[in-house]
């Protein structure tokens, strides 16, 4: 209701611009051509008369040039508007004169009224342009919208196929080190399918969910580890060293484990010793960052992509490459994904996310709003 008071307000004081604007000019002319003085406020109301006029007509011109648009059908249009000039015109003048009738001040006959034709046909077309003006803004910010609505579905298209292509990909590596212990340990076996199924519910309950919780992410992360734990018989050591305040704070699903399995196959699996992998999780309350760290003492990355290479598999794999995706479509510019070696051996991955926690609103989209692609990945 506000609004409408305020543009109707807008409206008339725009109206009376225009005609305070053509009274000034009428005085100058009358001063400079030496005809006797005459009142300036006699020609500010001749003035908005005749412009408060046009304010009345208007809206129909502006109905007018919306139910026979010239973006659509601009020859009919044309047919319209020629001859609706000519009946604005004559509706113009007669409310002209019954504004002199009911005001006397500002009276004037008919020939006075016609003196000035060409300006009111300009006057009638240029509120015409002004009415397919708003036409095409109110169409451009509609297309707009409708591209930004595109690249929302686009982007969480884009995320669900990640995610689609992460989950096989981490269903079948850990249903390969199942098969490993099949003959070997058939009880540890069965208790490690017994864990596997635990963790598909737990993927599945998360549905569509592209952020979670770093709490429910590491319990995810601890299902996983079981297994892996299982497998390495000893081998293998994790640790996590995780900020209690942060377990809130939200990661997108299913980020750590193609972290951690990632150092546990390319870097603690060669090694007949095995190994150490630790989780570091800390908040940066300046930056509003969240800071995750997954760390190993492998082989190390050099020594990795040899194996790689010596194996004739120059890819990178799924995992890494999968997760720097997800953080572009998620994050766009406000994130850091880093993968470099550690002075005392073995491989760091980092990541630095915006912080955000569980209580926070999330943006209408679902997902956080995607900026300019550019993250940055180091060393992947």
């Amino acid at each position: 209701m506000a609004h409408r008071a305020l543009a109707s307000v807008a409206y008339v004081a725009l109206w009376s611009a225009v005609g305070a604007l053509f009274a000034a000019q009428s005085y100058i002319t009358y001063s400079y051509s030496g005809t006797r003085a005459v009142s300036g406020l006699r020609l500010l109301g001749f003035a908005l008369a005749d412009w408060y006029v046009w304010a009345l007509l208007a809206p129909a011109i502006f109905w007018l040039t919306r139910r026979f648009s010239f973006i659509r059908h601009p020859w009919r249009s044309a047919a319209i508007h020629l001859p609706a000039t000519f009946a604005f015109l004559f509706a113009r003048m007669e409310l002209r004169v019954l504004v002199g009738q009911l005001i006397p001040a500002v009276r004037m006959g008919p020939a006075g009224i016609m003196t000035s034709m060409a300006l009111q046909v300009f006057v009638y077309w240029s509120i015409v342009a002004v009415a397919l003006a708003l036409q095409y803004q109110r169409m451009y910010r509609e297309e707009q919208f409708a591209a930004v609505g595109l690249k929302t579905q686009l982007a969480r298209a884009e995320l669900g196929l990640l995610k689609m292509q992460l989950q096989p990909h981490f269903l079948f590596n850990t249903l390969n080190a199942i098969s490993e212990q099949v003959h070997a340990d058939p009880e540890g076996a069965e208790r490690m399918i017994t864990h596997l199924s635990e963790l598909l519910r737990h993927t599945i309950h998360s549905g569509e969910a592209q952020e979670i919780s770093l709490g429910e992410e590491l319990a995810l992360l601890e299902r996983y580890l079981v297994i892996q734990r299982a497998r390495f018989a000893g081998r293998l050591e994790v640790t996590l060293d995780v900020d209690a305040g942060a377990m809130g704070a939200l990661v997108p699903n299913l980020v750590l484990q193609p972290l951690v399995e990632n150092a546990i196959r390319h870097g603690i699996a060669p090694r007949a010793s095995g190994g150490h992998v630790e989780v570091v999780a800390r908040r940066d309350l300046k930056k509003r960052q969240l800071l995750l760290e997954v760390r190993d003492d492998g082989i190390g990355l050099e020594a990795a992509r040899a194996r790689r290479r010596s194996a004739s598999n120059t890819g990178e794999g799924v995992g890494i490459p999968n997760t720097a995706s997800r953080l572009r479509q998620l994050y766009g510019a406000e994130y850091t994904f880093t993968l470099g070696g550690r002075p005392a051996g073995g491989v760091v991955a980092s990541l630095a996310l915006p912080l955000h926690d569980t209580l926070m609103v999330h943006h209408a989209s679902g997902m956080h709003r995607p900026s300019p692609y550019g993250g940055v990945v180091h060393g992947a």
